[in-house]
């Protein structure tokens, strides 16, 4: 890098620093602006999000669905809503849609022809980026900020906003650079943990159902006492629980975590919408009415027939092939326990390179909510995922 002055660097080139780096370029035409991105291309992260479709924002994004320090971003979401975002991306030249949920994609449904319209308005504004570019070190010099490089380089620049994301897909760009630079001046940081995430289980008891989904409420419990509930799909695997509602329910098991003395955590699976007791009076009718059926094929037609196999399995010794006409009032009401507060005891997480979002970061205090900049060095912004902030699914 050449020994030169530049208005404003960016470091990192993804979704948040692209954004920054236009608006910086709106507000003023004439400032000399540069990206500077470790990886070899922008936007990498920015291909898989909404599984290759992108999904662009959310029209329900209201406070309530953010956690961390989400007092600080009233000021931000006030100024910058949902709608303003559709219509930045409307002049970029990406129409969006908004589907089921609140989620906004583009019409395309292809995250790559997001990536390339930020790229060409880039371009088009005249906005330079520097690839395979890791910025090691920032240093405040005379109203000044030096920007060193890993490879022994260096920059100057009036104004820096470091916008180098977390520590989510490794492999796409993931890195807890930023969150380094920034501890090196000062400042203080959240634990950082992956959210909106798998969760594991013993897998002696998931293993027999993996690949099967269904759609029912699940609950997050701790010591006994319910945290959370999601109502959506949840996804078996060889390895413990998925899909949507457990991804939303995942922050409320990785904000406890490192576990050191941990209390009883599980997720509850709730596969009928009735009381037990009901529940208890449907089952002993099914047994009379449906006597000579074999066992296996008991609560076929209820549930999903493999989980129901795994949980008669679990609650009897009689073989599969006995009448079911032979189970007794004991298992039954075990059965309908189970089926309307089924618990699964929660090992741990997956890592940040199966995770959507990383929860934690840089604390929201030490920045001005009206513009993100730094009150202890002028001139140095932090934003995107960098801060500790994080939303829901």
């Amino acid at each position: 890098m050449r020994d030169e002055i530049y208005d404003l660097a960016v470091v990192g080139g993804g979704a948040s620093g692209m954004m920054a780096a236009l608006e910086a370029r709106r507000v003023d035409k004439d400032l000399r602006i540069v990206i500077l991105e470790r990886m070899n291309r922008l936007g990498k992260k920015l291909m898989a999000t909404g599984n290759g479709r992108c999904n662009i924002t959310n029209v329900e994004a209201y406070p309530q669905r953010y956690h961390g320090d989400v007092s600080f971003m009233a000021e931000a979401m006030a100024s910058y809503p949902p709608d303003e975002v559709m219509r930045r991306f409307d002049e970029y030249g990406v129409v969006c849609k908004v589907e089921e949920g609140g989620r906004a994609y583009p019409t395309s449904d292809q995250a790559s022809s997001v990536l390339d319209a930020l790229r060409m308005s880039l371009d088009e504004k005249g906005i330079e980026t520097r690839c395979d570019c890791e910025v090691s070190a920032l240093r405040p010099q005379a109203g000044l900020w030096i920007i060193a490089a890993a490879d022994g380089q260096s920059l100057t620049a009036r104004r820096v906003i470091v916008a180098s994301g977390g520590l989510t897909a490794p492999n796409l760009g993931g890195s807890p650079s930023g969150y380094r630079l920034m501890e090196k001046l000062g400042y203080a940081k959240a634990p950082c943990l992956p959210s909106l995430v798998q969760l594991k289980t013993d897998p002696a008891r998931v293993r027999a159902l993996k690949g099967i989904r269904v759609d029912i409420l699940a609950e997050s419990i701790r010591e006994g006492r319910v945290i959370g509930a999601e109502r959506g799909e949840v996804l078996f695997t060889d390895y413990g629980l998925s899909g949507p509602a457990i991804l939303q329910l995942s922050r409320s098991v990785s904000e406890t975590m490192p576990w050191r003395d941990p209390p009883q955590r599980a997720i509850r699976l709730h596969l009928v919408d009735e009381g037990e007791e009901l529940v208890l009076e449907r089952l002993r009718a099914r047994r009379d009415r449906l006597a000579a059926r074999p066992l296996e094929n008991f609560l076929t037609g209820y549930i999903n027939k493999r989980i129901g196999q795994t949980l008669v399995k679990s609650v009897t010794d009689l073989p599969f092939a006995s009448p079911c006409g032979e189970l007794d009032d004991r298992a039954l009401a075990a059965l309908s326990r189970l089926l309307t507060a089924w618990d699964f005891p929660i090992l741990g997480t997956m890592g940040f390179d199966q995770a959507q979002v990383t929860a934690g970061g840089l604390r929201c205090a030490a920045f001005d909510p009206r513009t993100l900049e730094s009150k202890a060095h002028p001139g140095l912004y932090a934003v995107g995922e960098l801060l500790n902030i994080d939303g829901d699914c």
